[in-house]
């Protein structure tokens, strides 16, 4: 999904003053709230100073006695002098994408910081909060391109055999509702006697969790992406992306320049695919970054997850009949330049958290499904899972969230892997919601500017009804122009 930003070895497998908030409390929060001891810190993408603090919480929560794990949380202070006493908390997608990493969207969220502290925790296994780890699968420092032309099939493989044999920590005890236990003692010791809180793609479905699971801890939900315990990863995720892929390389050949300039793409990009299958390619071209040579191979799984992550935004699937006529053409270059661009790095992402999630979750009992474009990347997830120690969840974790928790929702029309269709599945249930749907916008849509109007508003008012903004109606974006050439886009 769930902030699928795929880049070396996930790609290549394949593929956001306290004291007055606790002033209010009761004398068992405050109690709870001596166990958190803040100090100054610094967050990423974050421009001032924030709070931050090491929790310590069960490994096991029915066994409150069982190892401990440090839980990292840092609270990023309102800016009034007397905050109100709910804060935002940010849940972050992935699964595997660390809360802490978010810092640059808790600043496009001022409006709400305004009155309310923002609270980040790293989820078990994630950023800071290092309770599962091994060795073979980190890319921190790599050069990611690199990476993705030297980690064919086998080398994924060894990398994950490595990382099996050295790891630490109890991937079964990482399910999205050990990280729900998690956020309540945390909101606990910090002092809220409730929150507002706002998730992500994976994130959602980390709210929804929490709002069934502790309806009175929470007094609104902001979802963006949504992804209800119904959607299935990696599965419909990439078939979501694939329908969205097919959209793209059919507005291509209905579009007069694009299909002149590539004609046929859909059929040439499989032609592509299964040559790639078959016959690995050498490669040999200029490092986008350094000017070096870099060589290598490359293969379908390694184009499809290239192309994946730029369907996330309509700016980057712009690219893609461009990206793929080059690759015909055998110039891999500028399909490789876009793993020097921004989104998440696979250096972000905790790589046995997320498949400790979702073979729990997600692939449990399931085979892979026929998806030929993506089906090297479905068949490695799987892969993964036979030789991960993960835990499972109860037939209850995939029912809907029955909820009066008011509720809004916000999705993009061109949103790859978390469709409307999603949001308005989980509107369903939610008795007090509105699901907002942002024309030719993508995935998470909370940084555009009518989406930061319509989320300051609900959540000062804590009413669905509060929701409403005139720019709800300008949101209708045409999907952008395709680029005929590198620097050329026409109708």
């Amino acid at each position: 999904m769930l902030s699928l930003r795929a880049t070396t070895f996930l790609s290549v497998c394949l593929l956001v003053v306290l004291l007055s908030a606790c002033s209010s409390t009761t004398g068992d929060a405050k109690a709870s709230a001596a166990k958190v001891s803040l100090a100054d810190c610094r967050i990423k993408g974050f421009d001032t100073i924030a709070r931050c603090a090491m929790l310590a919480v069960p490994e096991d929560h029915q066994k409150p006695a069982s190892t401990q794990l440090d839980i990292f949380v840092a609270v990023l202070p309102a800016l009034a002098q007397r905050p109100e006493p709910d804060p935002l908390f940010i849940f972050a997608g992935g699964p595997g994408q660390a809360a802490s990493d978010l810092g640059r969207l808790a600043s496009t969220m001022n409006d709400i910081r305004k009155s309310r502290d923002i609270v980040l925790v790293d989820q078990r296994g994630t950023g800071k909060s290092k309770t599962v780890t091994c060795e073979g699968t980190s890319n921190e420092g790599k050069d990611p391109v690199a990476e993705v032309l030297s980690n064919d099939v086998t080398s994924a493989e060894k990398a994950w055999t490595k990382c099996m044999a050295t790891l630490k920590g109890n991937p079964a005890t990482h399910r999205t509702d050990d990280y729900i236990d998690d956020l309540e003692l945390v909101r606990k010791a910090l002092g809220y006697r409730s929150i507002n809180v706002w998730g992500g793609s994976y994130g959602s479905r980390v709210a929804l969790r929490y709002m069934k699971r502790f309806p009175s801890s929470i007094r609104s939900a902001v979802l963006d992406g949504v992804a209800p315990t119904a959607l299935r990863l990696p599965d419909d995720a990439m078939l979501n992306s694939e329908s969205e892929l097919k959209n793209a390389l059919s507005a291509c050949a209905a579009s007069t320049s694009c299909a002149k300039a590539y004609p046929n793409l859909s059929g040439s990009l499989d032609a592509l695919l299964e040559r790639l299958r078959g016959a690995p390619q050498a490669v040999s071209f200029a490092h986008p970054s350094s000017g070096a040579t870099v060589n290598g191979l490359m293969t379908d799984r390694s184009v499809i997850s290239l192309l994946w992550p730029l369907l996330y935004a309509p700016d980057s699937a712009r690219l893609i009949p461009s990206l793929i006529g080059s690759a015909l053409a055998g110039n891999f270059a500028p399909m490789m330049s876009t793993l020097t661009t921004g989104g998440v790095a696979e250096a972000d992402i905790a790589i046995v958290q997320r498949f400790a999630i979702m073979c729990a979750e997600d692939m449990l009992g399931r085979s892979p499904p026929t998806l030929p474009r993506f089906k090297a990347l479905s068949d490695m997830f799987y892969g993964f899972c036979k030789a991960l120690p993960h835990g499972k969840v109860a037939p209850e974790f995939f029912e809907p969230t029955v909820s009066d928790i008011p509720t809004l929702l916000l999705s993009g029309s061109l949103d790859p892997v978390t469709p409307p269709t999603q949001g308005e599945l989980a509107a369903k249930t939610l008795k007090q919601s509105k699901h907002v749907t942002f024309n030719g916008l993508g995935h998470i849509v909370s940084p555009h500017s009518c989406a930061r109007r319509l989320m300051a508003k609900f959540v000062a008012a804590g009413n669905i009804a509060a929701a409403v903004d005139s720019c709800e109606g300008e949101i209708n974006l045409p999907r952008p122009h395709f680029y005929v050439s590198a620097l050329e886009a026409r109708p």
